[in-house]
């Protein structure tokens, strides 16, 4: 059987990150040499080659690939139990990783959110990450992250579960004077006959709006392509094409601006977001706790007074 030891397995992780045994070592606070024995013993207990050796560095193995996935979990692990021993022993304290994109963070009300938790739960530090969906799904899996907040649709990875959080619908954004101004709501054919602005290439939006133009055979009339929602909402207001962004990210922007907000007319325009994590017994209790709230918070949000207001 094989039982690595904590040392040698933060070695191996290190390794892989900085593609480096010189450099893994030094993070480690251990000789070269004596990472490398460490190294070499561990794949002769496993019985397979963990790292690939190189003039520009070194690189995992499928088994060590495999190793290293373990490892984050197990570290994962450890991590959760430090995390539960103190909240058991001082009522409270610990930290929570919330990994969210941005969208979910400027478009909704989860600043708000996360004060009230604050103000409820003072020994609780809550760490708060703005990432891609994508990105936010894979810090979950190796253990960089307790709760996320995402876009995406798919189906995800196994071992993560998902809870409904908020909706969101998408709005076709607009300089004062374009054509498709006057119309409400508009189709997505019609959006992809004008130039277009990009933000967020790697994100979820993107990745969706990619999706669509494809099954129309089109392609996407990017004429910029950048980094947020900031540089694209003034690209737009300055004339240079439309955007398509979330309704919380582009409505408090209208009126500053000078833009023009039209809804997007398709069933996918509206978007669910979920609230994803492991099973809630493998979560650390100070991420229960604010897993909790944030969906308590979100059943006030369904409330019979907010969906009439809606209806409105």
């Amino acid at each position: 059987m094989v039982t690595p030891d904590w040392v040698t397995l933060r070695i191996l992780l290190a390794a892989a990150e900085l593609g480096s045994i010189t450099r893994a070592a030094a993070r480690c606070g251990i000789a070269t040499s004596a990472a490398a024995k460490r190294l070499q013993a561990l794949e002769a207990e496993c019985g397979l080659p963990l790292i690939e050796r190189g003039p520009r560095g070194v690189r995992l193995t499928e088994a060590g690939e495999l190793l290293a996935r373990h490892g984050h979990a197990a570290f994962g692990s450890l991590a959760r139990l430090t995390d539960d021993l103190r909240a058991l022993a001082a009522g409270g304290l610990g930290r929570v990783r919330l990994h969210a994109t941005a969208s979910c963070i400027a478009g909704h009300p989860l600043p708000e959110a996360l004060a009230e938790f604050a103000r409820a739960r003072p020994g609780i530090r809550v760490e708060l990450g703005e990432e891609t969906s994508l990105r936010i799904l894979q810090d979950l899996m190796q253990g960089r992250a307790d709760l996320g907040i995402v876009t995406s649709e798919g189906p995800l990875p196994a071992g993560l579960e998902g809870h409904p959080w908020r909706h969101d619908r998408l709005l076709v954004v607009l300089p004062a004077g374009h054509p498709l101004a006057g119309a409400a709501p508009l189709r997505f054919d019609a959006v992809l006959d004008h130039p277009m602005i990009g933000a967020v290439e790697s994100g979820a939006l993107a990745l969706l709006l990619e999706e669509q133009a494809q099954r129309r055979g089109r392609p996407l009339p990017y004429r910029f392509r950048v980094a947020g929602t900031d540089t694209s909402r003034r690209l737009v207001a300055a004339g240079h094409g439309l955007a398509i962004m979330p309704e919380g990210v582009a409505r408090p922007y209208e009126t500053a601006l000078g833009l023009f907000c039209v809804p997007l007319a398709e069933s996918w325009a509206r978007r669910r977001l979920r609230l994803v994590a492991r099973p809630a017994g493998l979560l650390p209790a100070p991420a229960r706790l604010l897993a909790a709230h944030l969906l308590h918070d979100t059943e006030k949000e369904r409330s019979p007074h907010t969906d009439a207001a809606r209806a409105e």
